[in-house]
């Protein structure tokens, strides 16, 4: 079976109602190894709705938009220092065009969803501090601190300091988080006084503050309902993050953790983990403007999420359309698979939209790469198409895969194709000394092919026969 179907065959055995939580803090670019969480989370929800329509599924996506901007990262102007320990909802967007800079990085990421036909529903952090939804959770981790604490300093090993508090209050003069110390609580009031000389009370019943993560992580799980997670291993360790997010969960709101989905991170062809604070990134949005959405798909569906996995944008991307282009004629029963069954499933959940009834005509991604550089235009690039008897009528389905193939294409090929692939038609003949050996394998090719046809197969098998008879192979 498929990955997603054992999981969710697991959680159909435990409810009828399933809420699936995926998030981020939008601090930096969200990129392609962001995409694993949603997408793993996307791909168990399918596979529930699959296993039984009548499950009651939501996917929650949650942006912690009220989390603190930690430092300037390098890919922000010095000006930003001014901002550090700020919620991100409250701080400037980098380039002026968002309501602010949390919205500045989720907005593309969301196109980049629609466009994977991923269905969620959004929440943000700040929205949800401020209509009171962590009240009740906020309530009872401050009524038991002293029990808290001792569940965080037992499981993760860490010492807590002595005024430690179960909540961060917001100073309402300089507007951090990180730099405000508590006083007292008289419900529904933290008191606290910050670094910079103001004394004031914050209201747990609004955004006022925040809880610190390894709390706020088990209050969502409490007051949405989690069902299921899926989540980077640096929360996987041994005293991490889940390990007291479930003890909370369990002591102080009388409840169970999600199911767990633990993913490995997906590391960059030379550069090692993606990751925002370091610009070691390929964004979403690079991500769908270089190959098909399906892609993106299949890169997180047909690996278990336990398996790192290594991505390149170069040639790799002309591997993995490979790759999917023939877990598609599997499906299709035009290619016998190595394990039949389970590709099947994959390119089934890898698809935007259900599986054509029939095979729908494969154009190689490949074979587009040059085609465009031989002639960018859609009317020509048919057209040499069509000379081959099976591209000689594409059905309209077939015309806009074939369209946005050619459009990643050119902007692969433009982004992240290395230079061995890119070529110039010449207008003039170049000024250039042929040696006697690529004349006369010029003239011997010339002889054959004006008698032969110009196809694809004629064309490659004469090539190779000419090379081999003058042992240049």
């Amino acid at each position: 079976m498929h990955w997603a179907d054992v999981i969710a065959q697991e959680l159909a055995t435990r409810s009828d109602v399933h809420f699936v939580a995926t998030g981020i803090t939008p601090s930096g670019h969200i990129h392609v190894g962001n995409m694993r969480e949603i997408l793993t989370g996307d791909t168990v929800v399918r596979s529930l709705k699959n296993f039984d329509e009548s499950l009651d599924v939501t996917l929650y996506y949650i942006g912690d938009t009220i989390d603190p901007l930690r430092k300037v990262y390098p890919f922000l102007d010095d000006s930003y220092g001014d901002y550090v320990g700020m919620s991100l909802h409250e701080i400037t967007c980098p380039c002026g065009s968002h309501d602010n800079y949390a919205e500045h990085f989720l907005q593309p990421f969301f196109q980049a969803l629609d466009i994977l036909n991923v269905k969620y529903e959004p929440l943000f952090t700040h929205k949800l501090y401020a209509e009171g939804r962590y009240a009740d959770s906020i309530r009872a981790l401050i009524q038991q601190k002293d029990l808290v604490k001792q569940i965080l300093v037992d499981l993760s090993g860490r010492a807590l300091p002595e005024d430690w508090f179960p909540y961060n209050p917001k100073c309402e003069s300089c507007r951090r988080i990180t730099s405000t110390r508590v006083k007292g609580f008289e419900d529904p009031y933290v008191i606290y006084f910050c670094e910079c000389g103001n004394e004031g009370k914050a209201n747990i019943n609004k955004d006022d503050g925040k809880l610190p993560w390894r709390l706020d992580w088990p209050a969502r799980w409490n007051f949405l309902g989690v069902t299921c997670e899926p989540y980077g291993k640096d929360h996987a360790t041994v005293g991490g993050s889940y390990d007291t997010g479930k003890a909370i969960m369990e002591q102080i709101f009388a409840g169970s953790a999600p199911y767990s989905v633990i993913y490995e991170w997906i590391q960059l062809k030379g550069k090692g983990a993606m990751a925002s604070s370091t610009g070691v990134v390929v964004t979403a949005v690079e991500m769908l403007d270089i190959t098909p959405p399906e892609v993106l798909r299949f890169i997180m569906v047909k690996s278990n999420p336990g398996k790192h996995i290594d991505f390149d944008p170069g040639l790799g991307i002309l591997t993995l359309v490979d790759e999917l282009d023939r877990y598609e004629r599997i499906y299709y029963d035009l290619e016998e698979g190595d394990d039949p069954e389970d590709q099947k499933r994959t390119y089934e959940l890898s698809q935007i939209i259900e599986p054509q009834s029939e095979f729908p005509r494969q154009i190689p991604y490949r074979h587009l790469v040059n085609l465009i550089q031989i002639e960018d235009d859609w009317g020509a690039v048919l057209s040499r198409l069509k000379r081959a008897e099976h591209f000689e009528k594409l059905t309209e389905f077939e015309k806009e895969k074939l369209k946005g193939r050619l459009n990643c294409v050119r902007n692969w090929l433009s982004s992240f194709a290395p230079e061995m692939v890119k070529f110039k038609v010449q207008d003039e003949m170049p000024s250039i000394e042929l040696s006697n050996d690529q004349i006369a394998f010029i003239q011997k090719l010339t002889d054959y092919l004006r008698n032969d046809p110009w196809e694809s197969e004629v064309l490659h098998d004469r090539i190779y026969a000419v090379s081999k008879e003058m042992n240049a192979i």
